[in-house]
């Protein structure tokens, strides 16, 4: 018999301007979604944790049993993914004295509003609705995994975009208000991959040396120009600009060059390049022109962003 209900929730989360720039202090602009992932747990009388995991579409996707106090793993569909949760907990325990007491068993239930490869979060959302529950600093449950930039934990424990610079190893948050007034002709696109933001930024600390001070500050510059844009054609003109520095840092063609050549509007790459979302600005026969090439997950401005 379940004795109480408690919830989290956090939104998942796009990276707008500054991408790997993030990492060497510049500002970047962060957008909340509406969709994200919640956390369920029930107390019952088992002496066990158990963890399911369920979908956009309500299937389970993964399912772990912990033994309480230790939290060994008494059963996992997934070895990696048990052992990466049992390390959250068991570190959530360790700064949280009082977090999982030992008297009752205990019923977790994650659902992902998204689906996992979309990128919007499915980690960080995690992570976050942890701290939530534990009532920990969510930075202080990365650590030493906090190999990125960050931006990703400060967006998703939000309900406004940010502008985020990571100064001295610490996050800096400024929560804006973006309202574009063309943002009915924004749209997201999936480019059917995933990308590997661990391996992004392995290859992206192998290149740090190439970046130049400049370069820093212009990328800042434009995330600090983004909000106050008034038209579309403003907004587009500062965004290439910034994929064409981004462009000529990693030596590679941008999105648009490799796939899109013939599009007149805008195609902008979104957190690490390669994969997840881009950002469109729409053209006539928007649609059936993505469609034609096989991508056809096209998301509004606004069923998009919180």
């Amino acid at each position: 018999m379940h004795q109480y209900k408690r919830f989290f929730y956090s939104h998942g989360k796009l990276l707008l301007t500054g991408e790997y720039f993030l990492l060497c202090g510049a500002y970047g602009l962060a957008l909340p979604t509406i969709k994200g992932q919640s956390l369920i747990i029930k107390k019952n009388v088992s002496s066990v944790l158990h963890w399911k995991s369920y979908d956009e579409i309500n299937t389970p996707w993964f399912e772990v049993i912990f033994k309480l106090p230790s939290l060994d793993i008494c059963y996992e569909t997934e070895k990696k993914t048990a052992l990466r949760l049992r390390y959250l907990l068991l570190k959530s325990k360790k700064i949280q004295k009082n977090f999982l007491p030992n008297e009752l068993g205990i019923y977790v239930k994650t659902q992902l509003e998204f689906p996992i490869n979309w990128g919007l979060g499915s980690s960080s959302t995690l992570i976050n609705n942890i701290a939530k529950w534990a009532n920990i600093d969510p930075y202080m449950l990365l650590g030493n995994d906090f190999t990125g930039s960050g931006y990703d934990i400060a967006c998703v424990s939000r309900s406004k975009p940010i502008i985020y610079k990571l100064y001295k190893k610490k996050p800096h948050i400024i929560p804006i208000d973006f309202n574009p007034p063309f943002k009915d002709q924004l749209f997201f696109l999936h480019l059917n991959k995933k990308q590997n933001t661990c391996d992004e930024i392995r290859f992206f600390k192998d290149i740090k040396k190439n970046i130049s001070r400049k370069n820093i500050e212009y990328i800042s510059s434009i995330t600090l120009q983004i909000p106050f844009c008034k038209t579309l054609k403003e907004f587009e003109e500062l965004l290439l600009k910034h994929e064409m520095i981004i462009s000529e840092m990693l030596d590679i063609p941008t999105i648009k060059e490799m796939y899109f050549p013939d599009y007149l509007g805008l195609i902008k790459s979104l957190g690490a390049w390669g994969g997840d979302f881009v950002l469109i600005t729409s053209r006539e026969g928007m649609k059936n022109y993505f469609s034609n090439k096989g991508f056809h997950t096209l998301i509004s401005f606004n069923e998009m962003i919180f």
